[in-house]
């Protein structure tokens, strides 16, 4: 952590102990100290702040990033300026992977920490695999280097032992040929005849002896004798052996090919199969541009494909960029398993709208770029909306997902492009603010009808907490607005179970000491799936207190009296007085004067006294 604040980093480090309690914390108070740390340690990720004395963070993460050193530490900035969209954007410019905004939540915390981590293994593992190629091709090289000077020893060994010679030729692991040039009347070259070929090369190319000796490369090779002849021609001329690596799309294989003159007017060929080589080489060079996740560009690639699309003659040129709405919200809910499903048939339906000559990439977790070259705004709006229509035909599961979309176009190349990205990305945010919590609430409804789908008995559970909520409200003189809330917040107290086993929700007797740990954790789940969207930051703070005691006995926090909010005490006599009287399969459930007793009792204890004497005196009563 790099922040020159020290109450800062403390708390950073406070939260970030409880979190990861066997992780090792480094600060720095400057710039400089935190860089030299960074090449000390080489950290997981770098948590770091922009306004800062002397090198302020943008400085210190160019330097990070400019370093072979440390330029693989994900940085996240956490700051207080969220809002800025020119800071946010120099941030990313100087190489950041990330944004936390002040004051930090511990849920998103713990996330962006995961996600920095994911990325920091991908690029040792690539790293690694780098090396381990590198080391692979000098080894291959090397063998290659030394097979080859034992054949070219072998062919000059010839001349005294060619029975002996010829023996080792066929058993070499290369594949040898050996070609006579055909010339025409004007001593042109014009072709050449195969005079011999070894047991390696029938076995590399497939091609018999019998079917090849004394035919031409025209014949045998018609694809590849332009640019074979054209190879054995400067040889010929230069007298010095020529080595290339090609593609012959007619045995699907990339070969070496060195050759070199034997005799005069003849060439002698040796072959060398580097498919494997070849093709993990492409799966690296793939990775490095590529989204791991969903296979389109990664943001390295676009950075650099913008400078090289934005030029004259592709304008118009217009960028899309597009959010993917309640991603947080699926992933807390249903796992980050669907929300990667769900990343991927986005990404699938955008490309599926887009033509060869387009740029698509995803910027970060659920934010994706489009770049589409000489393509005007009317032509950008019809693609956009093809693409939205096809996401509403799309779900993951009864999962409905939706793509906010904002786009702008640049007309002419003194345009500045990142002014056109900047204006795209507002658009995208407005019509997010309008089309985000319509799929909030959707997803909320779902995973409220997962949670009946796992126990029928909590759908009629909640049902009856929110009406008693609602009375409970009216007859504190709540304003319309509070009843609302409360109400709904009492219908969706245990949203939290979602993430509890439906054999302990189901089990027919009590629940052992194990399965009631587990069945504790409800309020904080609710509150993790809950707080990951703005719209439901109020009602994640109720269901997360619901089980506190007046008496700050209760859990997760062990909050007393008026710690604890309003709502949640109402939920919690509302859930207890449902709970008491409702039957189950291992008791039947108290009277209603039963249940008036027992509350009564542990008003002061367990419930709000006041909120007690309202539920029994004015609830029940008028009821």
């Amino acid at each position: 952590m790099i922040d020159d604040n020290m109450d800062n980093l403390i708390t950073l480090r406070a939260l970030i102990k409880e979190v990861f309690p066997v992780s090792e914390v480094f600060t720095a108070r400057a710039g400089v100290i935190g860089i030299e740390i960074a090449k000390e340690k080489d950290p997981d990720v770098i948590l770091l702040d922009i306004v800062m004395p002397g090198m302020d963070g943008f400085e210190v993460c160019r330097h990070l990033k400019a370093d072979q050193e440390t330029k693989e530490i994900p940085v996240v900035f956490v700051t207080a300026i969220k809002g800025d969209r020119e800071d946010r954007i120099m941030a990313l410019e100087s190489g950041a992977e990330a944004f936390l905004a002040k004051p930090i939540d511990e849920s998103e915390l713990t996330a962006q920490i995961r996600a920095m981590i994911k990325i920091k293994n991908a690029n040792r593992q690539k790293r690694d695999e780098k090396g381990r190629l590198a080391q692979l091709v000098e080894e291959k090289t090397a063998e290659l280097k030394l097979a080859h000077q034992k054949t070219i020893e072998l062919l000059e060994n010839l001349k005294t032992s060619e029975e002996r010679n010829r023996r080792l030729i066929t058993q070499m692991e290369q594949g040898l040929v050996l070609q006579e040039f055909i010339f025409d009347e004007n001593e042109k070259e014009q072709d050449c005849q195969f005079l011999y070929v070894n047991s390696s090369f029938e076995r590399l190319t497939g091609l018999k002896s019998h079917e090849i000796i004394g035919k031409t490369l025209t014949e045998i090779m018609p694809d590849s004798q332009q640019f074979l002849l054209s190879q054995y021609i400067c040889l010929l001329r230069t007298n010095e052996s020529v080595r290339f690596e090609k593609y012959f799309e007619q045995f699907e294989k990339y070969f070496e090919v060195v050759a070199y003159l034997p005799e005069t007017r003849q060439v002698a060929t040796i072959i060398s199969d580097i498919t494997k080589r070849k093709k993990n080489e492409e799966a690296i060079c793939y990775l490095s541009d590529h989204d791991y996740l969903t296979g389109v560009y990664n943001r390295r690639y676009y950075e650099e494909a913008l400078t090289k699309i934005d030029v004259a003659e592709n304008m118009p040129l217009s960028l899309v960029i597009s959010d993917v709405n309640g991603l947080k919200l699926i992933n807390e809910s249903f796992g980050h398993a669907v929300g990667d499903e769900l990343l991927k048939k986005v990404a699938d339906i955008i490309v599926k709208e887009c033509r060869d000559q387009d740029i698509v990439a995803r910027l970060s977790g659920d934010e994706f770029i489009i770049l589409l070259p000489r393509t005007d705004g009317v032509q950008t709006a019809q693609l956009v909306k093809n693409m939205k229509n096809n996401a509403l035909k799309e779900s993951i599961g009864a999962i409905e997902f939706s793509i906010s979309f904002g786009y702008e176009t640049k007309a002419h190349v003194n345009e500045d492009v990142q002014e056109v990205l900047k204006n795209a990305e507002n658009n995208m945010y407005r019509h997010k603010l309008y089309e985000s919590a319509s799929i909030k609430n959707k997803t909320i409804d779902l995973i409220m009808n997962t949670l009946y789908e796992k126990s029928s008995r909590e759908m009629l559970h909640s049902q009856r907490v929110s009406e008693i909520c609602e009375q409970i409200a009216i007859k504190m003189n709540f304003d319309q607005d509070d009843i609302s809330q409360v109400k709904t917040a009492g219908l969706i107290h245990d949203i939290g179970k979602m993430g509890i086993d439906e054999k302990i929700l189901n089990k027919p007797g009590t629940l052992d000491q194990d399965e009631w740990k587990k069945m504790q954790r409800h309020p904080e789940i609710g509150y993790r799936i809950l707080s990951s969207s703005s719209e439901f930051s109020e009602l994640s703070r109720y269901v997360l207190e619901h089980q506190e005691r007046w008496d700050g006995t209760g859990y997760p926090k062990m909050l007393k009296g008026e710690e604890i909010s309003i709502q949640a005490r109402i939920i919690g006599v509302a859930d207890a007085f449902d709970a008491m009287t409702c039957d189950r399969a291992y008791r039947k459930g108290l009277s209603v004067e039963e249940a008036v007793a027992e509350i009564k009792k542990c008003a002061g204890t367990q419930f709000d006294p006041v909120i007690a004497d309202v539920f029994v005196e004015k609830v029940l009563l008028k009821s």
